[in-house]
Formats: C-alpha cells, structure tokens, sequence
C-alpha cells in the first residue's frame, strides 16, 4: 500500500544557531520499494557516489530528483551528515534545496532535493568558456554560497563545476550543490583521491591517508580554479605540484615582482585582464597562510574587466594549449553532439528516443542493476563510474 509523502520545503526552516548547525540529526529511516513507490523518469548524474534520479511519485504525481548513496561506500554517519547539511544550508537561494524526505533501500540511503533542469556548470561552459558578463553572474553567487557556508563555520571541501547547478541559461540563478564533502572548519580529515585539478598545493603536498585541517581558505582555492574554467574554457593546470610544468611557470610568475628578473607569464592568464590577473593571483595564491580566508573582497573587481580581448582568438594564439580537453567530457560539446547524431543517421541507426521503450529499460534496470528492492545486499554487479571521482574522505 502506497504511503503520503510529505516534502518540507527548506525554506520554512527558521534561521540557523551554531548549535543547531552543527547537532546532526539521525533517526530511523523507513525502508520502501523504489520500484513500488516511485516511477524512475531519468538517471540525471551517476558515480561513485551512486546515482541522482529524476523520479515521479505515484500517488502524488509529484517530479522530483532522488540522490541515492550506496551503502558499500558511504556510511549512514556521512549520509545523515550530508542530508542535515542540505537541510539547514539549502535556506540560501544559491545553494541546492534538500527536501525533509529521506528512506532506505537494501542497498542505498536516499534523501530529495531540487531538480536543476539545466545540468551542472560543466555541461554548460563552451570550449572557450561562458564570457565575462556570466562569469561574474556565476561568480557572485557562489562566493555568496561560499561565505555563507563559511558563516556556519563549515568549509565545503569540493567546489568544482560538476557541483554547480545551472538553473537558467543565462547563469542568473545557480546553486552550489552535493555537500557530502562538507565538514567544521579546522578539522582534521583524511586526505583520500582528491580531484586533483581543484585541490590547493597544500593538500597535494599531504600524503595519501594521512591527515589535515581543513580551511576556509581551500574552498577560496577551488572558487578560483571554478572562475578561471568560466574564463577561459581551461583548466590552468592538472594539479598544483611540482611535477606539473604548467603549474610550475604560474609559480614562478606568481612569486616574481617583474622588477628584479623578467619571468613569462603563463599562456592562458595572457586571456585575462592586469585586474583580472590580480584577483586570480590573490584567490589562487600558492601560501596557505597567505591566501584569504573568505571571498568578501570579490566585490573590488566585480566592476573591472577581467578579460583582456575576445576570448574567440585562443584557439589561434594558443594552437599547443593541451589543457582545455581535459576539463569536460567529450559529451559536453553540443558539435561533437551534432556530428555524432549525423553519422549516426548516415548509417540508419535510430537517434530518437522512444520514451516508452526508455521507460521499460529504467523499469528494468531498477528491478535487475543497482538499486536492488530484494532483501540482498548489492555485490559484484554494482555498475559505478570511478573516473575522475574521489573516495570518501
């Protein structure tokens, strides 16, 4: 027999205490049938964290989305963690509402939260980026995200473009989303498979397994590499090491004056503006004790330019740059989309979706993959994407 759901929006929740925050709540979670309870429209985003569902609920024809962590790799103590985090911390309008709703599978914990119609930033950002105009849109929202996160005296851990969910085209409403890295200012945390692209030198420079605290002034680090993509269209490194060359000359750039010796500046920050490359530098610098803390001084150059001509001529000037491949996936580009679907149709293979065979394949994969309803747990033939994705801390 079906069962009322009833979903509380975030935003009834009152303002937050310290105590509160930071008093995380578990309860015993009701464990349903999936399959029973829900009808499985589209699998929106999937990993080793499990998957994100978009789901109707049957009785209520309420459209939902479902993020389902496996049991195998998340700890019920994280899974509460990250649901109660959702809950107080999605009353802010640029970070992801989590519904009062969670429940249990045989093989996953399962909480809800908002549906962003539009994908993640990495989806969104084109080959040469999204301009400067919603670069700054993209900016200000989430160094708003950011500092209010760090108002809890939390640090997120993990902003990264897969993080940032895009609500409209024009990048006026984003939101920061997936807070299953985020913990207390100045803890200690065990340094697992980071995504290397995003994380400061001092955390590459701790050795796997071991620990160290965390500070508001990594999820500033991140913030910046997350700018810098919107910029530009690149990663500016693979990691901030001293075995990535790229990262090498930012360095030498970075720690040089231009007065006593002449030190060339790094390819792809000859894009941005001298006031542009002055608010990278302070955000991306090197020495932890040295970085900010915090993005309140974002609002100093939010008015000054940031690029220094067209970002269409990079590809002319840049014709080496091997960076920009590496940031999103091959399916992100709408061209390579497009000549795909025309060779494909060249060959008679069908490209349009049938939704009623789509609807019978999700059905069966939820009776024979990864969310199981029977009474096993999930083993050997649990399908997650490890690529590019971190363990769990």
């Amino acid at each position: 027999m079906k069962k009322e759901i009833e979903f509380t929006d975030t935003s009834e929740i009152p303002s937050i205490s310290s105590s509160k925050i930071h008093r995380i709540r578990q309860f015993d979670l009701e464990k349903i049938s999936l399959a029973d309870e829900f009808d499985v429209l589209q699998i929106v985003g999937e990993g080793w964290f499990g998957k994100i569902l978009l789901v109707e609920h049957k009785l209520t024809d309420t459209e939902m989305i479902l993020k389902a962590l496996p049991k195998q790799y998340v700890s019920l103590k994280d899974f509460f963690r990250e649901f109660h985090y959702g809950l107080y911390l999605g009353i802010h309008k640029n970070i992801v509402r989590t519904f009062n709703f969670a429940f249990e599978t045989a093989g996953f914990y399962i909480f809800s939260q908002e549906y962003a119609p539009l994908g993640d930033l990495t989806s969104n950002v084109l080959e040469n980026g999204i301009g400067e105009i919603y670069s700054k849109r993209v900016a200000k929202q989430l160094a708003a995200a950011i500092e209010y996160i760090h108002s809890q005296n939390l640090v997120h851990r993990d902003v990264k473009l897969d993080n940032i969910l895009v609500f409209k085209s024009d990048f006026s409403r984003i939101k920061l989303c997936d807070l299953g890295e985020t913990r207390k200012n100045n803890a200690m945390v065990r340094r697992r498979n980071e995504w290397l692209p995003y994380s400061p030198p001092e955390i590459l420079a701790t050795n796997t397994d071991q620990t160290y605290r965390t500070e508001s002034s990594h999820d500033v680090w991140q913030f910046a590499i997350v700018l810098f993509v919107c910029l530009t269209g690149c990663l500016p490194w693979q990691k901030a090491s001293s075995d990535d060359p790229r990262y090498v000359s930012y360095l030498l750039w970075h720690n040089s004056n231009g007065v006593m010796m002449a030190v060339r500046k790094p390819k792809m920050f000859k894009l941005l503006s001298s006031k542009g490359q002055r608010m990278l530098r302070k955000f991306l610098e090197p020495k932890q004790e040295k970085r900010p803390s915090g993005l309140k001084d974002l609002i100093k150059y939010l008015d000054d330019k940031w690029l220094a001509k067209s970002i269409s001529d990079k590809n002319d000037r840049f014709e080496d740059e091997t960076l920009c491949p590496s940031m999103y996936s091959f399916h992100s580009s709408i061209e390579e989309k497009n000549k795909l679907l025309h060779v494909l149709t060249e060959y008679g293979v069908e490209t349009t979706v049938d939704r009623s065979a789509k609807k019978v394949r999700i059905q069966q994969w939820i009776q024979n993959s990864v969310i199981r309803e029977d009474d096993e747990e999930p083993t050997s033939d649990i399908n997650f994407s490890l690529k590019d994705e971190k363990l769990i801390p």
